[in-house]
This record gives structure tokens, C-alpha cells and sequence, in this order.
């Protein structure tokens, strides 16, 4: 939509072919319905980062977020440079959106997944299984596979490779971490305050704070999703990655953080457990040691420890880990097609003139925060307005 709008905005005839009954699913689907549309923060990208970093560097997010003020949304700045609408209802961002299309005169077509992308001596030719279009030039920006429903079934990624480009293998991201059973047992259902660091043997890899949710497959919340790629990543080379959770922050030991932190010791601050505990001791019986310290579940499941390993648990409580949750329980998809294969300053293909693609299709993947739709607006302006100007150049 974002591209479609920028190209029609430099004179283009734009049709947006729309694989499903309505456009805009996975906007509303995003930041919990809130839609986390840009971040104003420093950049968090994996995959290709440095088609990430030019084409932010190209169209910054301050051009983003003055695009969608031009359209009329209202925009916050939240906790951790976070932006969304003020409103705080995705909806809002769907809304302008899709008005604008209108009010420019934008085709949208809806249930018309492209099943082949032809080149022609005039440009290209589109099939649906409705229609056959021709088009001076296209923008591909299909999104991924993340999602379920919501994404494709990666059909949209053999368009592409068909006209010679090179596909990543594409895999989850920000999604929730696969435990061994025994772990988690009894705990499922529990939110709370964590340091989670995720570790090769016991030396760390990669750390995340924030509300580690228990369920009864393994660990999720968004500090756990920060941890989903790396985890995959070690357990795709054939790694056993260990998880483990630092629950001091929840206890008031530590400050409380919403954020990737420093992969450091996981078991650091088993001594300032060790202390709290013992200090409860002076006051409390050993089998209420934790009582108004930790949620019953936890509790129960510590409850009878000795004391060091009391500590040690709710300092550095182990998980090992056997598995990410798969793309459709994922929020985005890792890999795609190859992001040095477009010139990131039109995000033209440099194998096939006319050619051009955005966002999540490529493999350009970001942290929690707003940094994927980001990436994927700005790419779409790029996008769109290039590919305006490469017809009306020709």
C-alpha cells in the first residue's frame, strides 16, 4: 500500500493485486492490534543490514513517520522510542491507508494471488487466476511467511526467484522458544519479570529483559521472541542452546528493564539471592522462604531446595532449549530473497530492469519495536517512487 501510494504520488497507473480477501490483515494483526509502526531509536536488523541501514539511510524514519502524517494519522512516542498511533488502535494506520488509495484512484484488487511473473519486451506480464496484466514495472512486496494466514506459502518468493534471483532460506523470527518439558512443568500460564540469556554450555550468546510468559511448550513473551533467531540459528548447526532466567528483577533485587541487554554470567546474581534469602531466614520458617517473594507456581516448584540452590534457581533457572515455535505462531519471517540483489537507493533488481521489491520479502528481518514495519514502509516509498520514475524515465 505504501508503495502504491508513493508511486502514484510521482504519476504512475497503480494496481495493487491483493492474494487476500482484504488488504492490510497483518497491519491490524501488529503490536498486539496497536500497530508499533516505527522506532526512533537506533537500528536493530539482522540479515542483510546493510540494505537495512542505506535504505534507512535513504528514506529515515522521520520521512516514514511525515508520510503518515500527511495522510492524517496521529502518532505517540512511547517506552523504548516506539511509535504508534495515538489513538492506539491499528486500525488507525489501516484506515489512512486505505483511504488514501481511494482518494488517489489506486486499483485495489482483492483475492488475486499472482501465481506467475512473466518479463516482456514492454515490461512485465501478471497472472492471477482472474486476469492477466501488463505493467511498465513492479513492485514486489509480498511480505513473508510469518503469521499463518496472514502470511504466504511461499509461492511468493518463487516469483521472484523465476526472474534469476537468489532466495535465503526463510525461517522464523520473534517467536517463542521450544523448551525441554520437564522445565517449564507446572509453570504454565506464569508472567514474569526476566532476565533471559540464552548460552552455548554456559557461555553467554545473547541476553534479553523483559515478561517471560511459561507455557506449556516453553518459554514466550518478547524477551523470549529477541532470543527466537539466535536460538534457531545454533540449533540449525546442530548447538544445544541453554536457557536460563534471572528472576531478580522481579524480586526488586535489580532494576526493571524492557529491553536486549549485555549477554553477561548467567549465574552473576546468584549471590544476591543467596542473600535475600538468607536474610528472609531470620524472619520466615524454610518452608516459607518464599512465601510473598515469588508466585505460588514458582514457589511450589523451589519449595524444599536448599538454600544455595534456591538461589541458584531463581537466579540462573535453567531451560534448555529444543526448539523455536514455527512460522505460523512467528511474527516475522528471517531470510527471503537476497537484499544485495536490489540497488538499495531505488530498491530496483539489478538482474531484472523494471523489477523492484519491499519489506519483509526480503531478507531483512528487525528486533521487536517497530523496526520491521519500519523497514518495510520505507523501502515501500523508496520503492514505489523509483519505480514511478523508471516509466516515466523510459
Amino acid at each position: 500500500m505504501t508503495a502504491a501510494l508513493s508511486a502514484s504520488k510521482h504519476g504512475a497507473a497503480v494496481t495493487v493485486l491483493e492474494a487476500a480477501p482484504r488488504v492490510g490483515r497483518k497491519i491490524l494483526a501488529s503490536g498486539n492490534g496497536r500497530c508499533n509502526l516505527a522506532n526512533l531509536g537506533a537500528m536493530r536488523y539482522n540479515g542483510d543490514t546493510a540494505l537495512a541501514e542505506s535504505v534507512l539511510g535513504v528514506c529515515p524514519v522521520g520521512q516514514v513517520l511525515a508520510f503518515f502524517h500527511g495522510l492524517g494519522l496521529m502518532t505517540v512516542e512511547e517506552a523504548g522510542r516506539r511509535v504508534y498511533p495515538a489513538c492506539g488502535q491499528a486500525a488507525a494506520v489501516l484506515d489512512v491507508l486505505r483511504l488514501a488509495l481511494d482518494q488517489q484512484g489506486v486499483a485495489v484488487v482483492c483475492d488475486a494471488p499472482v501465481t506467475r511473473l512473466e518479463k516482456t519486451k514492454a515490461g512485465f506480464r501478471i497472472y492471477t487466476s482472474q486476469k492477466t496484466y501488463e505493467a511498465r514495472a513492479v513492485v514486489a512486496a509480498c511480505g513473508g511467511m510469518a503469521g499463518g494466514k496472514l502470511g504466504h506459502d511461499g509461492g511468493a518468493y518463487r516469483l521472484l526467484t523465476g526472474l534469476g534471483h537468489t532466495l535465503v532460506s526463510p525461517r522464523p523470527a520473534l517467536t517463542a522458544l521450544v523448551t525441554e518439558k520437564k522445565a517449564v512443568k507446572g509453570l504454565s500460564g506464569l508472567r514474569l519479570p526476566a532476565r533471559l540469556t540464552i548460552c552455548d554450555g554456559t557461555k553467554p550468546i545473547e541476553a534479553a529483559q523483559g515478561e517471560a510468559l511459561f507455557t506449556d511448550y516453553g518459554v514466550s513473551g518478547v524477551c523470549a521472541m529477541q532470543l527466537s533467531r539466535k536460538a534457531g540459528e545454533m540449533l540449525g548447526s546442530g548447538k544445544r542452546p541453554m536457557l536460563y532466567l534471572d528472576f531478580s528483577s522481579m524480586l526488586g533485587l535489580v532494576p526493571r528493564v524492557y529491553d536486549r541487554v549485555d549477554a553477561n554470567d548467567p549465574f552473576a546474581n546468584v549471590p544476591l539471592l543467596l542473600a535475600c534469602l538468607k536474610e528472609r531466614q531470620h524472619n520466615l520458617p524454610k518452608e516459607a522462604l518464599l512465601t510473598g517473594l515469588a508466585p505460588r507456581l514458582l514457589a511450589e516448584r523451589l519449595k524444599g531446595l536448599p538454600l544455595p540452590e534456591m538461589a541458584k534457581a531463581l537466579a540462573a533457572f535453567p531451560a534448555p532449549v529444543i526448539g523455536v515455535r514455527g512460522m505460523e505462531n512467528a511474527q516475522v519471517t528471517a531470510g527471503g530473497i537476497r537484499g544485495s540483489e536490489f540497488d538499495s537507493r531505488t530498491m530496483q533488481s539489478r538482474k531484472c530492469p523494471g523489477l523492484f521489491a519491499a519489506g519483509e520479502m526480503l531478507d531483512v528481518d528487525g528486533d521487536c519495536g517497530g523496526y520491521n514495519l519500519q523497514f518495510a514502509f520505507a523501502s515501500g516509498l523508496i520503492a514505489g517512487e523509483s519505480a514511478a520514475r523508471s516509466i516515466r524515465n523510459a
